[in-house]
């Protein structure tokens, strides 16, 4: 233990000394939930934005009823010229629109946009359901001087109780906000894996430091456990930053709500320790096998999409597996799943996910000792 402390504190003290490094192994934590949290907040803003809709009305003399009952449902015409940026919404009217009605015949009615705009999709879909809601009024007045009564119609009413709590319906979208979680914890420590590793190998010092009285476990535990350091720092930054800034996104006005108690960040904390220490050790594995400090960089970089495709996979492609819960990385997601939803976690799943983690790091820590005995992966051959 005296040694593998050793070990730890060199390399802590040669990482920490690099500002650069430390504040790029930072950086993302911090930017990371903030960027997410400046993208709900003005996906909300779309979504439960009640100003008027401007929109082109073609031939709104031949249906002065449809412009009247669209300007009470916020769907106004235009004022002004539209941006650059801007397709204009239009809605043509036909010339024979008073001749259908009343005859009872259908009206052809055209609405032109662009379907593919972020921008105008909350527009588009409100003119669309004006459209479709006067319609539907017009058919229950045929219906009621006809002497039906429209229910006749609608023989089968469905009563909708959603169960869903508030924090269930913010899972929805914080699971990409636990992805950053858990990413957080690759990224941080990054930078000090490589130069701990590849960076060393070039400085021509990892030759000299297997040159001492210390077996290449030590070296090898006392380097994982610095790079480990660094992500669970940043995992900690990153905990205690989201709080903060989703404490100012509007999700109650969309019927969500998220409670980050103490005690829940905590238990997030305690869950990502091993998978810290399993980043860190694929990341000395990868480069330790790189030839150069370049080159592990690039290999990395591509590491990163194995906990991207573990949590985005399993939160977008809705797998249901039980196996998930046992897992490394996604034994981890499925429990903060569970904690943002208010749910109970699978203690048992957790623990073995947890266990396999660990078992997995130190297996890997293991080998990477036994790589360091060959000169070729010493000197990059």
């Amino acid at each position: 233990m005296s040694a593998l402390t050793t070990v730890w504190k060199k390399e802590f003290r040669d990482a920490i000394r690099d500002k650069r490094s430390v504040f790029a192994a930072m950086s993302y934590a911090f930017f990371g939930p903030m960027l997410m949290a400046v993208a709900f907040f003005f996906l909300i803003s779309q979504l439960t934005d009640q100003a008027d809709v401007g929109i082109e009305i073609e031939g709104k003399e031949y249906a002065p009823q449809l412009v009247e009952f669209l300007n009470e449902n916020g769907i106004v015409e235009k004022q002004g010229d539209w941006s650059e940026n801007e397709v204009p919404i239009i809605l043509r009217l036909p010339e024979n629109w008073s001749t259908k009605i009343a005859d009872a015949e259908p009206v052809e009615v055209e609405l032109k946009a662009d379907w593919s705009s972020q921008k105008q999709q909350t527009d588009i879909k409100r003119v669309e359901k004006a459209v479709q809601a006067y319609s539907s009024q017009i058919a229950s007045y045929r219906l009621i001087l006809r002497g039906v009564d429209p229910r006749v119609v609608q023989p089968i009413q469905l009563q909708k109780q959603d169960v869903a709590t508030k924090g269930s319906k913010a899972a929805l979208i914080m699971g990409s906000v636990l992805v950053f979680i858990i990413l957080s914890v690759f990224w941080s420590g990054m930078n000090v894996a490589i130069d701990i590793s590849a960076g060393e190998r070039e400085r021509n010092s990892l030759e000299f430091l297997l040159s001492q009285p210390l077996s290449t476990w030590n070296i090898v535990t006392g380097k994982a456990l610095t790079a480990s350091t660094f992500s669970l720092f940043g995992a900690a930054l990153s905990l205690i930053i989201i709080p903060i800034i989703f404490a100012y996104v509007p999700l109650h006005e969309i019927g969500m709500n998220v409670n980050f108690s103490v005690g829940m960040m905590l238990l997030m904390f305690v869950l990502l320790v091993p998978l810290a220490l399993f980043a860190t050790a694929l990341q000395l594995f990868v480069s330790f096998r790189a030839k150069n400090f370049k080159e592990a960089q690039t290999y990395i970089s591509f590491l990163l999409i194995i906990p991207m495709a573990a949590s985005f996979g399993v939160e977008f492609a809705r797998l249901k597996n039980p196996i998930l819960y046992y897992l490394p990385l996604t034994g981890q997601h499925q429990a903060f799943l569970s904690l943002i939803r208010g749910e109970s976690i699978n203690v048992m799943g957790t623990v073995i996910s947890g266990i396999a983690t660990l078992v997995a790091a130190l297996l890997l820590i293991k080998y990477i000792a036994r790589l360091l005995k060959s000169e070729k992966i010493v000197f990059g051959l």
